[in-house]
């Protein structure tokens, strides 16, 4: 089976101010693994939400991770890794609160970084997917 790559970018779309203009895209199925682009406040559609507010972000990134996940005929019960990036440590417990509450009991294994910024000023979390679709739900 090809790969599946699923919703096409270019990366001018998202970092007007940069001249970076890769093509990407969101999410590659292969197999049955899924990964996902590192999610952020960014919308699904290039808008920016929760300038200012990690925690709104987070949310942010999670909502397009469950879109992106069943686009790529997975669910969030698949999501088998989850790395997170913050820009600030004072971010870790609001940040994981909201992923906590998107995840639920689903326990996937889990990184956590505190790093000195991502590709934009605004982005103050990024999280990165990982899913496995079981064997017959294929």
């Amino acid at each position: 089976m090809a790969h599946q790559r699923f919703r096409r970018f270019n990366t001018s779309m998202f970092y007007k101010e940069q001249t970076v203009a890769n093509e990407m895209c969101m999410a590659v199925r292969a197999g049955n693994h899924v990964f996902l682009r590192g999610q952020t406040g960014f919308t699904l559609d290039g808008g920016f939400t929760g300038l200012g507010d990690a925690a709104a972000q987070a949310d942010q990134a999670m909502r397009n991770v469950k879109v992106l996940l069943e686009e790529a005929g997975a669910r969030m019960e698949h999501i088998c890794k989850i790395t997170t990036y913050i820009t600030d440590r004072a971010w870790r417990e609001p940040v994981y609160a909201v992923i906590g509450r998107h995840l639920g009991s689903i326990a996937p294994v889990g990184t956590g970084l505190i790093v000195n910024g991502l590709a934009t000023p605004e982005m103050l979390v990024e999280i990165d997917i990982d899913a496995v679709i079981p064997d017959g739900e294929a």
